[in-house]
């Protein structure tokens, strides 16, 4: 799965498409360097003159396919498993009192809460594990005063930095 926070994630992408404005510079800047010769009129200094360039393209060409295979090959074979999770998996195992549900940006880190009169606000925090298509509980049947400071807890503790609440029809 792509992640711009992730380091390596953004190293591939700078380098396509470095690789790919190169591609298309070296490519359009040196349309015109021949003119309008057929291409069997070219003569030995044209080919001296345009094989700096032919290998600039070629090495770019070669870059820009490799990283993006490498963007891409990874998100075509998650992409069973993002179907999965969105059509069967982001709403199992919710437990019919809960209120209200906080997803985290990218609603694979979820907070299931309801409120109970003598202790406050009970949660119970879980993980979506694509591979292997699973919730795993990161902590459950934690009490927090009120509902106020959830949002706090998240961003603190789980590392939440965008919140999506969400309440289910029971």
């Amino acid at each position: 799965m792509f992640n711009m926070g992730n380091r390596k994630h953004r190293t591939y992408l700078i380098i396509l498409l470095v690789s790919l404005a190169i591609l298309l510079f070296t490519f359009f800047a040196t349309d015109g360097l021949t003119g309008d010769k057929e291409f069997s009129e070219y003569t030995q200094e044209d080919w001296a003159i345009a094989i700096l360039p032919l290998s600039i393209i070629a090495v770019s060409g070669v870059s820009t396919v490799v990283f993006s295979l490498i963007i891409i090959i990874p998100m075509m074979l998650m992409h069973p498993a993002l179907d999965d999770y969105v059509s069967k998996r982001k709403f199992a195992d919710i437990d019919s009192d809960t209120e209200f549900l906080v997803f985290d940006h990218n609603e694979f880190k979820r907070a299931c809460c309801r409120s109970v009169p003598q202790n406050g606000v009970w949660i119970a925090i879980k993980e979506y594990d694509l591979k292997k298509r699973s919730w795993t509980i990161l902590e459950e049947g934690r009490y927090i005063d009120n509902a106020d400071d959830l949002l706090p807890i998240l961003q603190k503790e789980y590392g939440y930095d965008e919140f999506k609440v969400f309440y289910p029809q029971n």
